[in-house]
């Protein structure tokens, strides 16, 4: 029987072997740290290899429609309400809507009811709406792959996002069949962290406040686009992103003890992408066009492919842009993958003997001491006096 990967690290969790094996021997298994990775039924497993072959994160992914090097650009939707409710400047906004406008079909990352990341369909802005905003949190695939075949197929344009390795496996599934419409965009993406821990997150939350997380916004203007700050709706009507614990989930993030080990080992931290368009925050534009930043958020769009080139000259009807470049672009994942954790074997062995409170309290200094320096800090933010006393 052959095996889908040797390593873990060489497992993204893109679900394009689950969907691809003629006899369904395939499911996607959570690990111990909440990673979904592709299990084979020994017993209806025929050993066809088509699951290995067809893996683009083992081989090499179709950049063949690539211009070479992207053109670059710095963009910000006109409308000022759609830029605020997004997590950079809006491009998502436009590229999506062009093809609602074409009655066309959205695919991207929305929290669930239960507040778990899943990729959905969207036929309406006000389903869309949903996938604005970044998830720090790996998204369940499901059966994605399968119904963008089956509206490919039913000549529907299709635009779906997510992160470099889901778009180079939605590509490979789709072996080039039926992708006339097909819009694909990925992200620059800096890891994926683990739904396990999300969902500890969560739930202590929850416990914390006494109230379902109604909604999470895991990067809110609030305090400006500069500021990476979370935001916890609750169903009992509180907002928070002054607390402590509201941002931990950020400084495990960060931390990368929590990413999934195939982004230390990532095949997309370049600029050969395997999308049409890319899309992040455009971090550094305060040097290169300061007039350009007001802090609520500047687009980064890399436009990779001649579809790309098209979709982007329609759409800029919508969004305010200038032209930049490679060197002023640049950030870390467009160059190399995430360095992993020295100590994530650590962290995780404290995970599974100890539990997530004392994960916060070890890893992301969630505890009595850091508490009350931030009610102090609250105090003297309410008295006019922090900002004195910063000086």
């Amino acid at each position: 029987m052959i095996s889908v990967f040797d390593k873990k690290d060489e497992c993204c969790g893109c679900t394009a072997c689950k969907n691809i094996c003629p006899t369904k021997a395939i499911d996607m298994i959570p690990d111990e740290e909440g990673f979904l990775y592709p299990e084979i039924n020994q017993e209806l497993c025929i050993d066809c290899g088509l699951c290995r072959s067809l893996c683009a994160f083992q081989n090499e992914y179709n950049t063949y429609s690539n211009l070479g090097t992207p053109k670059v650009y710095a963009a910000k939707h006109k409308d000022k309400n759609v830029r605020m409710n997004s997590s950079s400047g809006g491009a998502f906004t436009a590229i999506s809507d062009y093809v609602l406008g074409n009655k066309g079909i959205v695919f991207g990352v929305a929290f669930d009811e239960n507040m778990n990341a899943v990729h959905r369909r969207a036929n309406t802005s006000e389903e869309r709406d949903k996938f604005k905003g970044s998830k720090y949190v790996q998204s369940d695939l499901k059966s994605t792959y399968k119904e963008i075949k089956q509206l490919l197929e039913e000549d529907i344009q299709v635009l779906f996002t997510g992160t470099p390795c889901q778009t180079a496996g939605l590509n490979k599934f789709l072996g080039g069949h039926n992708t006339k419409k097909l819009i694909l965009c990925d992200i620059v993406c800096h890891g994926t962290p683990s739904p396990l821990m999300w969902r500890d997150h969560i739930e202590y939350l929850e416990k914390k406040e006494k109230s379902k997380v109604a909604n999470y916004y895991c990067r809110h203007k609030v305090k400006g686009w500069h500021t990476h700050t979370e935001m916890v709706i609750y169903n009992n009507g509180k907002k928070d992103y002054k607390s402590t614990i509201s941002q931990k989930h950020k400084t495990l993030f960060y931390s990368h003890n929590i990413l999934r080990p195939s982004c230390h080992n990532c095949k997309y931290t370049n600029l050969i992408r395997p999308s049409d368009v890319t899309i992040a925050d455009f971090w550094g534009i305060e040097k290169y066009m300061p007039d350009f930043d007001d802090n609520k958020g500047v687009s980064l769009v890399l436009v990779n492919t001649e579809k790309g080139e098209q979709i982007f000259k329609d759409i800029t009807k919508s969004l305010i842009i200038r032209e930049s470049n490679i060197k002023d672009c640049m950030q870390r994942p467009l160059k190399e993958p995430s360095k992993p954790s020295q100590s994530r074997v650590e962290f995780w062995e404290d995970y599974k003997t100890h539990g997530y409170d004392y994960i916060i309290e070890k890893y992301a200094g969630y505890n009595l001491k850091s508490i009350i320096k931030q009610n102090i800090k609250l105090v003297l933010i309410k008295l006019g006096l922090f900002k004195y006393l910063r000086q």
